[in-house]
């Protein structure tokens, strides 16, 4: 990568007005169909001159590529967490205190990194310090001082304003690289309060020295815009002060805004008065309210789903902790939001209105269409290495699911055990129960996996998920295998996936995907995509005859031998899929015969099966298995657990490389050709070190590990540099550098999550939750990812939200299969009663 120095400022470029008058439309920037993909890796490009402003953030800023500096500096800081301690994370209760400080540690954080930013910038505009090579430095006033930098053709790329007033800290950041507008601010409050915005848009052309406002970015109705609004401030209350955080996203047209407040109760004799929770109420009683309105994006034939509410509620003290969950679908609301695609302000106005006539105080008094039953868990620490948790559905007291979780070293093991339902639209209760097996590697993420789970259907699923790290001269080489097994009646369906990739300077890279589909006969379906080109097979029963396949004849009169191809394909196509959001063309070049649309199918497949067969069958396994039978359940579980270890592992497989490239510590071991392919490393990783425990789990892995566009501008320096950020998705948004991909939370992660707060609030995975051409009504937005717990669900439901791995599946299967499913109308004669504790 290039490393830049600090020299003498060359001639000042010439910069539009910090007061020039600001359009009321952002402009020529919105006319893109689709949301911006990101810069390519392989490109060349200038590196941003602010880059050396990073230097003092992070251990691992970039330095002169010398064998050693003349005068040692600190060590590199270690940004993986080891096997051990990844364990040991699994296993421990989070409070709602912990999450308290957690954000507060993070907003004082970002104050002192934007100040010291900030203080960097008058120094240089006061000539204390040298100015960046390709950019200049001024001030504008005795509180402002402007950064601008231009390219090649002397066009202002980079425009930055710090402000410093009355206790106050400002940043003001707009930037142009690769056809993307990126528009940040930093405000600094002087009573202590934040607020950080950040837009990303498509142009032609770059408008970086116009910084507009956000007043303005925010009322512009257009799916290719990506916004986040998030705030942080203190409430005073009588009872004590109040820390409360504000989080809006806009992507793709739909819009997601939640309002979160810590605080304590005083006294009382319960929580709620249905769960009497092992709390102390002489002590307080740490809580956090969470209220959640999510609109989807308008269907392409111009159909809307309806808003959903969620209000999810944490009380914890000492080693307890208990969740509720309340939602219902805003039907009569969803008018006020406006036609799509959908603002702040249009999503304010459903907020506000429901809110004033007393909505978020609703209990769940009456369910009933669109408006499931209270659900809790209850969480207790039952000593270092053991947390117990249990669910509860109000008005089903039998229908209650009890999970242990210990760690032995860098293992979890978990085990489950209840009742849920058997089906969406039955109320009859069945036995459900499982145990599972989670070992951790020495970077922290997950090596080995083992489950096996009696599911609500009747049927017996097993998983097992295998991967290897090897140091090679083209770089870290990543094998994983995932089998998905499922038996019922004695008869076995099977869907094994085999992924290869590469981690190197060239970021993150598929290299090879293979899956084998396997039908109760034996018979056997193979799709495979790698740097060799593509091949399908088919096989007869047992496997035997197994032969290529390149004809549509060849399947003619085999309707089944089709469908064994189709399932394998979509498997195949769904790791494809995952690169590509994360790291765009250059995370597939190594593989031959894509289309070369955005679509990014494998032609062979596309030729032989149809690209609309492909394209559809994606979606249909979006839907969660419990819609699909047969092979496509079994695939598409394999597909959603593969895929929720993979977003959860790589951002700690690339924090490992950074790690060893920078000598904090040698965890992969290799000769002079490896340390030479991943050398771009060395000036890597500050997004991968900011990804928060639980959340921003979609970063874009691919591109953000030897991109030298990443965190070009001031801002993204500041919000990459605050490590540990627990609180960053209420304070930052996402990671800075993890790109419009990254920020486009209702479409690959989707608004589910919180809607039905899965799992203690996880956020959701990777998948296209929120549809607006399938989106039909509100509970669909709801179902999603989760709608897998009904028949497919283990292992699979826990890969989908990021959570811990294993039988979480516990804490989760009973609320989400009722809360997604078709029981609204059920009636139950004890309508608000539920299990009794049975972990205490």
């Amino acid at each position: 990568l290039p490393v830049i120095t600090d020299k003498a400022a060359p001639q000042k470029a010439t910069a539009a007005p910090a007061e020039e008058k600001k359009p009321a439309a952002v402009g020529d920037s919105f006319e893109a169909k689709k949301a911006a993909t990101g810069p390519v890796l392989g490109e060349a490009a200038a590196a941003p001159a602010i880059a050396s402003l990073r230097k003092g953030l992070a251990a691992s800023a970039a330095e002169k590529p010398v064998a050693k500096a003349a005068v040692d500096g600190p060590p590199p800081e270690r940004q993986t967490v080891s096997g051990e301690d990844k364990a040991k994370q699994a296993v421990e209760l989070k409070s709602v205190g912990e999450r308290r400080t957690e954000t507060a540690d993070a907003q004082r954080a970002l104050r002192e990194k934007t100040t010291e930013q900030a203080d960097k910038l008058f120094s240089m505009a006061d000539g204390k310090e040298p100015v960046p090579e390709g950019a200049s430095v001024k001030r504008l006033s005795e509180t402002e001082v402007e950064l601008t930098r231009v390219n090649g053709e002397k066009e202002i790329i980079e425009r930055s304003v710090a402000t410093k007033k009355d206790g106050a800290v400002t940043m003001d950041t707009a930037t142009y690289e690769d056809g993307t507008h990126t528009r940040d601010r930093l405000e600094l409050k002087a009573d202590g309060g934040s607020v950080v915005q950040r837009a990303e848009w498509k142009g032609d052309k770059t408008g970086a020295a116009d910084l507009k406002s956000f007043d303005d970015i925010s009322k512009v109705k257009d799916k290719g815009l990506t916004y986040t609004h998030n705030a942080v401030h203190v409430e005073p209350h009588k009872d004590g002060d109040r820390l409360i955080t504000d989080a809006y996203s806009q992507a793709d047209g739909g819009a997601q805004t939640s309002r979160t407040a810590y605080y304590q109760q005083k006294g009382g004799g319960s929580i709620d008065n249905k769960l009497k929770g092992p709390f102390d109420f002489d002590k307080p009683v740490d809580r956090a309210d969470t209220y959640t309105y999510t609109i989807p994006p308008p269907g392409e034939d111009g159909s809307q789903g309806d808003v959903q509410y969620s209000r999810v509620q944490d009380f914890s003290q000492d080693n307890v902790k208990a969740t509720s969950y309340v939602d219902r679908t805003l039907d009569a609301h969803t008018k006020l939001a406006g036609p799509g695609p959908h603002t702040m302000e249009g999503l304010h106005k459903v907020r506000d209105d429901y809110g004033k006539g007393g909505g978020e105080n609703w209990d769940a008094d009456k369910a009933g269409k669109g408006r499931p039953p209270k659900r809790w868990t209850v969480d207790m620490q039952k000593g270092p290495d053991r947390l117990d948790s249990q669910t509860f559905i109000e008005g089903y007291p039998d229908a209650t699911i009890k999970t242990e979780r210990t760690r032995e070293g860098n293992t979890v093991k978990e085990k489950f055990e209840g009742k849920t339902f058997e089906k969406e639209d039955s109320s009859k209760r069945v036995p459900v129960n499982g145990e599972s097996s989670t070992t951790f590697g020495q970077d922290g993420s997950v090596e080995k996996m083992d489950s096996r789970s009696r599911e609500a259907d009747g049927s017996d699923l097993e998983q097992h998920y295998n991967s290897s790290r090897k140091a090679t001269d083209a770089g870290l080489e990543l094998q994983e295998s995932l089998e998905t097994k499922r038996t019922k009646d004695n008869k076995t369906e099977t869907a094994l996936k085999e992924d290869t990739s590469l981690l190197s300077g060239e970021g993150a890279q598929l290299i090879n995907s293979r899956t084998t589909v396997t039908d109760v006969e034996g018979r056997k379906g193979v799709h495979e995509l790698g740097k060799d080109g593509e091949k399908l097979q088919l096989s007869g029963p047992e496997g035997r005859d197994m032969r290529d396949v390149s004809n549509p004849d060849d399947f003619k009169d085999d309707a089944f031998g089709k469908l064994l191809l189709e399932q394998a394909t979509l498997s195949t196509t769904s790791t494809v899929n995952q690169y590509a959001n994360s790291g765009g063309a250059q995370a597939l070049s190594v593989l031959k015969n894509l289309s070369q649309d955005a679509d990014r199918l494998p032609a062979q497949a596309s030729a032989l099966l149809g690209k609309d067969a492909i394209k559809n069958g994606l979606g249909a396994a979006q839907g969660g298995a419990s819609a699909l039978g047969g092979v496509a359940g079994v695939v598409s579980g394999g597909m959603f657990l593969a895929r929720g270890i993979r977003d959860n592992n790589m951002p700690d497989i690339v924090k490992g490389v950074t790690d060893t490239a920078n000598g904090a510590l040698n965890l992969y071991t290799g000769g002079q050709g490896f340390a030479e392919a991943i050398k771009g490393f060395k000036t890597s990783g500050q997004a991968a070190a900011t990804t928060a425990p639980t959340g921003a789990k979609t970063m874009a892995w691919a591109k953000a590990v030897a991109n030298p566009k990443v965190a070009g501008a001031v801002t993204s320096a500041v919000l990459d540099s605050v490590k540990n950020m627990g609180g960053i998705g209420k304070v930052a948004g996402v990671t800075a550098s993890a790109g419009s991909k990254a920020l486009s939370a209702l479409k690959s992660v989707g608004g589910a999550a919180n809607v039905l707060g899965a799992v203690g609030g996880t956020v959701g995975g990777v998948f296209d939750i929120v549809n607006g051409s399938k989106v039909k009504d509100g509970a669909q937005i709801a179902k999603g990812a989760i709608g897998i717990a009904g028949s497919l669900g283990g292992a699979v439901a826990v890969g989908a939200i990021g959570g811990p791995l294993g039988m979480a599946v516990g804490a989760g299967i009973g609320l989400l299969t009722f809360g997604i499913g078709k029981l609204m109308d059920a009636i139950s004669d004890k309508p608000h009663k539920i299990a009794e504790l049975q972990i205490d």
